[in-house]
């Protein structure tokens, strides 16, 4: 094995635990808050009530449980990324005296990790910008149900 060697296996590792770990992220959520009838309403009441205060919320925050999108596919790398990354990988190796071959599977190794970072980073924002909005419509349709006589926890 040539000294070399080293730097592509880990490249390697790191674009597996990239790879694995992208899978892993998920969107934050939380249980429904149980609600309670301090007034005593009836149950047809209650479905009345959280039908109603779900318009509200939904119309006041813009936000829709029910429709919540899950990430969207990730876009694909752009063309030719993969092969400017092994270009670049192969020019620094033979500049280097090392294997042109190697450096170019650096290189594309180190375009693809960069790639799937990318992903992961997009899927990470669009995360919490539905948490935000969820939280949002969470605090309305809390206060329509407190205001029609429910205790919310």
């Amino acid at each position: 094995m040539t000294a070399k060697t080293p730097s592509v296996l880990a490249l390697s590792l790191t674009l597996s635990l990239t790879l694995n770990t992208a899978g892993l992220a998920h969107a934050a959520g939380t249980a429904s808050p149980a609600i309670y009838p301090a007034k005593g309403q009836s149950a047809k009441q209650q479905d009345k009530d959280k039908y109603q205060c779900y318009g509200w919320a939904r119309d006041q925050t813009g936000f829709d449980p029910a429709q919540v999108q899950t990430a969207a596919a990730p876009a694909p790398q752009p063309p030719g990324a993969l092969a400017r990354g092994a270009m670049g990988g192969a020019a620094i190796a033979s500049i280097a005296d090392h294997d042109p071959a190697d450096g170019a599977a650096a290189g594309a190794l180190g375009a693809a990790v960069r790639g799937k970072m990318k992903e992961r980073q997009a899927a990470q924002q669009q995360q919490q910008v539905q948490a935000q909005q969820k939280g949002a419509y969470d605090r309305a349709f809390k206060a329509c149900m407190e205001g029609r006589g429910y205790a919310l926890r």
